[in-house]
């Protein structure tokens, strides 16, 4: 005892003595360097593998993980690419959108998958627009039906949507069976305006996707896509591509004059109208597509029961279409057996064509329509 308190009371003495004093501060430092260096090495080379052999061993569950579990994709039939498969072949639903010139620029067309492009009346086009896989909370300005674009809708079985129509399409919808979306019945459930300054009413009324999908689910109408694909194809490799190329289709005046401009890199079409790029309202995207369908469809002028003008189309039989793809054209035939039957596309020598996988415009034209392709 007496000798630790011997060594403690010349301990005190040194560290009081300057050199004493520089020697014990120089252990002291180097200790904690030590002591630092030590915890740096424990932490990075053993703690983080002793916390995962922990949570491992942590599983008291047979045969489960701590994984996330991974996210299933189906092919959708609509475009033929992959969706999350709870979405990928929801039941497809048609939307009749309006292209007057005070319409544009439409809103949820960037949206669609596939979109029909007809005239409606005189010379101005109007589009049905087909959505699946993804949603369009604002989409429009939604229109009213015409007989023609019931036929194409049958091909999906689709929901229809719009807002009331020619008195031929309105006797005609309950006749063939379509699902019946008419803003005249349903209201506010999933449709609203948006007045606007200077512009009529006409153009003013928008609806909600998904809320057409709710009145839908409501009605106890099948939700899962069950129709006929296309055929779909990979796209051509990159050096097998055209540097550019462009297809101009003028249905009446410069006003609906369409023109798409094949994209190199990306292997789409982008479309413009009236000589400007044609963009979604709501995105501000340019629209795009993987395949244009021209195809010739005659009509006749026709007057309904009630004497509204319009236009009767031939939507089943045979006819010429040109299938633009790949930055080159592919002439061809187009068949629809009946008017439940999905329009099937041939090349000149009888072999299926094949699309690829993404969005589909269809360009309904009558013969004799200028169809440029350069």
């Amino acid at each position: 005892m007496e000798n630790k308190v011997n060594w403690w009371i010349k301990f005190k003495f040194w560290v009081k003595t300057p050199e004493g004093k520089k020697k014990f501060i120089l252990i002291l430092v180097f200790s904690i360097i030590i002591l630092a260096l030590f915890i740096t090495i424990y932490l990075r080379y053993f703690s983080n593998k002793t916390n995962s052999d922990s949570t491992k061993s942590s599983n008291i569950f047979p045969g489960k993980t701590d994984e996330t579990p991974t996210i299933k994709t189906t092919v959708s039939l609509l475009d033929g690419l992959k969706y999350n498969e709870d979405i990928s072949n929801r039941h497809p639903l048609a939307v009749m959108i309006e292209n007057h010139p005070d319409a544009r620029p439409q809103s949820g067309l960037d949206k669609a998958k596939i979109i029909y492009e007809a005239i409606a009346e005189g010379g101005i086009t109007r589009f049905m627009t087909i959505f699946g896989p993804d949603s369009a909370s604002k989409v429009g300005p939604v229109r009213s039906a015409r007989t023609y674009y019931l036929d194409w809708a049958l091909e999906y079985d689709a929901f229809y949507a719009h807002v009331g129509g020619n008195i031929d399409a309105l006797d005609l919808i309950p006749k063939i069976g379509i699902k019946d979306l008419d803003q005249f019945r349903y209201g506010t459930e999933a449709y609203w305006r948006v007045p606007q300054a200077g512009k009529a009413t006409e153009h003013t009324m928008f609806a909600d996707t998904d809320k057409l999908y709710s009145i839908a689910k409501n009605n106890k109408w099948d939700m899962t896509a069950n129709f006929t694909p296309l055929s779909f194809k990979d796209d051509v490799k990159t050096e097998l591509r055209p540097t550019t190329q462009s297809v101009t289709i003028n249905f009446s005046t410069n006003t609906y004059k369409v023109k798409w401009q094949y994209n190199n890199d990306d292997n789409n079409y982008e479309r413009y109208m009236a000589g400007i790029a044609h963009k979604d309202a709501v995105s501000g995207k340019i629209l795009t597509a993987k395949n244009v369908i021209i195809q010739e469809v005659n009509r006749q002028p026709a007057v309904t029961r009630i004497n509204e003008q319009g236009w009767t189309m031939q939507t089943t039989g045979t006819g010429k279409a040109k299938i633009i793809i790949d930055g080159k054209v592919i002439d061809g035939t187009w068949k629809k057996k009946d008017r439940n039957s999905r329009t099937t596309f041939a090349d000149n020598n009888g072999d299926e064509i094949k699309f690829n996988a993404g969005t589909t415009w269809y360009e309904i034209v009558p013969p004799g329509t200028d169809v440029t392709v350069s």
